[in-house]
């Protein structure tokens, strides 16, 4: 049994140009399924990639929870637009894990993100 928790990721390019690379980069590296979904030009403009994982076990030390730990904690680094003055990321991701007990919620996201995902204790995309 154990503790459980409800997890949705969402990553999205910076530039629309990029989104296979993105993709090319997710399907590679993480262990689940990635959803492509369209902003039809809302807010984002462009394709983004949402992952929602209900009742896991999301602990540190589970290989599949310690690939996207690595993955998030080098990102800003790892995908640095060289070419941005700002040094924004090329890709930007953004992180929610409810666990089961009511305050029990984590958010994380990279620099310079769009803040699209939201909390209602529930995750939801929110491009309008």
């Amino acid at each position: 049994m154990g503790y459980r928790s409800d997890v949705t990721v969402v990553m999205y390019p910076k530039n629309d140009n990029d989104f296979a690379l993105l993709k090319l980069y997710v399907d590679e590296t993480f262990p689940d399924q990635f959803e492509v979904h369209e902003d039809n030009g809302r807010k984002l403009g462009f394709k983004y990639l949402v992952c929602e994982m209900d009742s896991v076990k999301w602990y540190q030390g589970y290989e599949d929870v310690d690939v996207y730990t690595r993955a998030f904690s080098e990102w800003d680094t790892m995908f640095r637009d060289e070419a941005d003055p700002e040094g924004e990321p090329l890709f930007h991701y953004e992180f929610v894990r409810f666990g089961e007990d009511y305050e029990d919620i984590v958010k994380d996201c990279s620099n310079y993100c769009d803040h699209i995902l939201g909390i209602e204790r529930r995750a939801y995309v929110s491009i309008s």
